[in-house]
């Protein structure tokens, strides 16, 4: 199917690695030029390149999305460099610290929800007169199942996520008849090194995890970035507002 967004820009916020760089890379392979934001430097060179390999355009923009001035830069760099951006991607990593509400310091609240919510409002507050003036937009946002799952330690976590989904609702309110949509790809958990980094080896703990997928197989992070990357193009003019579940049926499992 062709998708109808060659030629477009897009930014991909915490597209370093795993489930980001994936979806950079994707969109590239449909013919997207690609801005990378994370605040690893080495990463995002290395994703850029790939995505010129390609045969794509790409900058690489080493950011904490939290800072609001930094950000101010790099998209001014965006622009200069590419153009403005009519796809959003907010794949940026979330904090995920277990720990119960009653031990959290009132400044970790603050850094959880900086980086976890309120920098995903930032860049859609900053891209989105473009995309007016454009009369074309795509925010997709990656969420969580722990936004409708009660997790043990995970309250702000939980409350982050379910957060984006009441933002994305809210701008398809506002925007859709801009051409303008939003939507969530909720995850519960993809093969990523993040995973593999948590598993630690323990085989126990993975096969668990397979058993609380309806597939019984753990989602390619490339499986992840064909959902995105169908959301970002034209072909899903229709669809906006939504939490679209990319979890192998793991949403229908109590793992969690």
């Amino acid at each position: 199917m062709e998708l109808g967004i060659e030629g477009r820009v897009a930014l991909v916020a915490g597209g370093g690695r795993g489930l980001g760089r994936a979806i950079a890379l994707t969109l590239a392979r449909e013919g997207v030029d690609v801005a990378v934001l994370a605040r690893t430097a080495s990463e995002v060179e290395a994703v850029a390149a790939e995505v010129r390999a390609l045969g794509r355009r790409a900058v690489a923009l080493a950011c904490d999305a939290t800072d609001s001035d930094a950000l101010g830069h790099a998209l001014d760099r965006v622009r200069s460099t590419l153009s403005d951006p009519t796809i959003l991607v907010l794949s940026q990593a979330a904090i995920y610290e277990p720990r119960k509400l009653q031990f959290v310091e009132a400044d970790e609240v603050r850094r959880l929800l900086d980086t976890d919510l309120l920098s995903a409002v930032e860049l859609c507050r900053r891209c989105l007169p473009a995309m007016m003036d454009a009369r074309f937009g795509r925010i997709v946002a990656l969420g969580s199942v722990a936004a409708h799952a009660g997790v043990s330690g995970g309250t702000l976590y939980s409350a982050a996520k379910a957060a984006l989904e009441g933002m994305v609702r809210g701008l398809a309110v506002d925007y859709s008849r801009r051409g303008i949509t939003a939507n969530v790809v909720s995850v519960s958990f993809a093969d990523t090194e993040r995973l593999s980094g948590r598993v630690q080896g323990d085989q126990e703990w993975r096969d668990k995890l397979v058993r609380a997928t309806a597939t019984r197989q753990i989602p390619a992070p490339a499986e992840i970035a064909d959902v995105v990357t169908f959301l970002c193009s034209p072909r899903a003019a229709a669809v906006t507002g939504t939490v679209v579940e990319a979890t192998a049926g793991g949403h229908l499992n109590n793992l969690w």
